[in-house]
This record gives structure tokens, sequence and C-alpha cells, in this order.
């Protein structure tokens, strides 16, 4: 999960600088110090969804910038196997979200 933190901190790192904007400035916004900021920016620490959706708003961007694709969350065992319970899972939110979107 540190290599997911680290790449949503540079791209909330990337829409702050692009704006202008201190950590201060943005750590007051989301209700942060500016030392809260600059932990989510470097991947110390984890940002809550909540706190992702509020970003993505104050920036006016989608939270998908925020969320990289290449990221891998969930990997498979040592052997290649899959866990048929994180596959249902998977398909089962995908699903979800298809049917909210109508």
């Amino acid at each position: 999960m540190k290599e997911i933190s680290e790449k949503i901190g540079q791209r909330v790192r990337q829409a702050r600088e692009e704006k202008g904007l201190t950590q201060k400035e943005v750590g007051e916004y989301l209700g942060y110090s500016a030392m809260g900021v600059s932990y989510f920016e470097q991947g110390v620490r984890e940002m809550k969804i909540s706190d992702i959706h509020k970003i993505a708003r104050f920036f006016g961007k989608d939270v998908s910038f925020f969320l990289s694709p290449s990221l891998t969350m969930f990997r498979s065992d040592k052997e290649g196997g899959h866990d048929e319970d994180a596959i249902k899972s998977l398909s089962d939110f995908e699903q979800f979200l298809a049917n909210r979107k109508k």
C-alpha cells in the first residue's frame, strides 16, 4: 500500500503546484496541518477516500487523476494462483459501480 500512497501523494503535490498553492493552504481546506499534507505528498500517511474526493473537488479534477491506473492493489500468491473470493468481490464491486451509473 505504500506504493499507492506515494503515487497518490505525487498527484496531490502535482495538483497543488499547478495551482500555486502551499501545503498550508491545502491543509486548511482539508482540515490538516501543512505537515499533514507533506506526509500525504511523501506517501508517509495514507489519505482517506473522503479526503481524495474532497481534494479532487478542490482542484477541479476527477478522482481518477489521483488514483493511478497502473497500480496493482491486489497480488496473487507466489504460485500464481488466484483468490476466488477476491475475484468475486471485485466483480461484484464492478457490477455495483455499473448499476450506479444507470
